[in-house]
Order: structure tokens, then sequence, then C-alpha cells
């Protein structure tokens, strides 16, 4: 039997009386979103590989020297810029659009409203990514202040903290697969 939710109506949520229906989805396997997720950060790093190469580039146009100064900073700072912005770009066009990231394009998945609706440009990437991001940096900066952590260690224990929950979560059939973006932006990711 596949993974269903059925009756996303106002008796699980609040929502208006024009929300009063159910939909019934198939909810995309823990693998398939890891997968998702997995191809997006291939992609992306190869973005950042083609920074490198950029930079490479630049710099062996330059004269070789061991001291670092801010032009140098600024030319890695472009060379980064030039093949991501078209990147992300995309990325949050086709989201806002379709609820796909190239990633849940490729394993034919996406992110739908609880009501069944495409969450657009608000949704996806505001919420979901923007806005979940930053509570992430906020609060990892918090602990660093309070309890006068170390920043580097602190941060990628948080972020791999985070990472673990979140992959945990997508086992939880009971939550709908959900996940903390998802809750943070009432989201579910079904199959297309």
């Amino acid at each position: 039997m596949p993974n269903t939710q059925k009756n996303f109506s106002k008796n699980n949520y609040d929502y208006d009386d024009f929300h009063d229906s159910e939909i019934e989805v198939e909810l995309a396997s823990p693998w398939e979103r890891s997968a998702a997720y997995i191809i997006n950060a291939i992609l992306y790093s190869l973005c950042i590989f083609l920074a490198a190469l950029l930079y490479v580039f630049h710099e062996g146009s330059q004269s070789v020297s061991m001291q670092i100064n801010y032009l140098d900073y600024l030319a890695l700072i472009i060379c980064i810029l030039i093949p991501s912005i078209p990147f992300i770009t995309a990325q949050w066009i086709m989201m806002s659009k379709t609820g796909q990231s190239f990633g849940k394009r490729i394993m034919k998945i996406k992110v739908i409203n609880l009501d069944g609706r495409n969450p657009g440009f608000v949704g996806t990437v505001l919420i979901r990514e923007i806005l979940f991001q930053t509570i992430i940096i906020i609060f990892s900066y918090l602990l660093i202040e309070i309890f006068n952590l170390n920043p580097e260690s602190t941060e990628k224990i948080f972020n791999y903290l985070i990472t673990f929950i979140c992959f945990f979560m997508l086992f939880r059939t009971e939550a709908n697969r959900r996940t903390l973006q998802d809750y943070l932006a009432k989201t579910i990711v079904i199959k297309k």
C-alpha cells in the first residue's frame, strides 16, 4: 500500500470554508527526498567548482603573491557569484512555479501546501528556504553567544543536528513525513 494522506481539510487545520475539501496524495519517500537534496547539493557544488576554476584562471593571469589583499577577496566573491546567481535564480523560479527544485524535478516529487495548492515563491523560497536558514543561523549564533562556545564547531554540530532531525522526521508517516521546513511553511512533499 503506497504512503498516502487523506483529508487535508479544516478538520485538521484551521482553514476557512473555501478549503473544506478532501484531497488524496502519495507522499514522497524519505529516499526520494534525500536523493533530491543530494542532487541539489551536487549541482551547487559544481557551481562552486566552476567558481574555483574561474578564480584559478584569474589568479593565473596575475603575478603570484603570497600576500592576500582585498582585490583577491573581491575577485573570489565575483567568481563565486558568476555561476551561483544563475543557478540559484533558476532554482527559485522553478520552486515558485512548480514546487520543484532541480533535484525534486529529477526525482519526480514536489512541494504543495496542506490544501493541495502550489505554495509559490513565498511558501517554497521565502519560508521553506530563506526564513528556515535564517532561523538556523540566528539560533546557532545565540547558542554561541549565550554559552560562549567555539563558533566553528558549534555551527557545524548544530547544522549536522538539524540535518539529522529533518532526516529522522522523513520516516514519521504519522506526521506525513514533514520536516521542520514543512512545519514552518505548512507544506508537504508528494510524488508528482
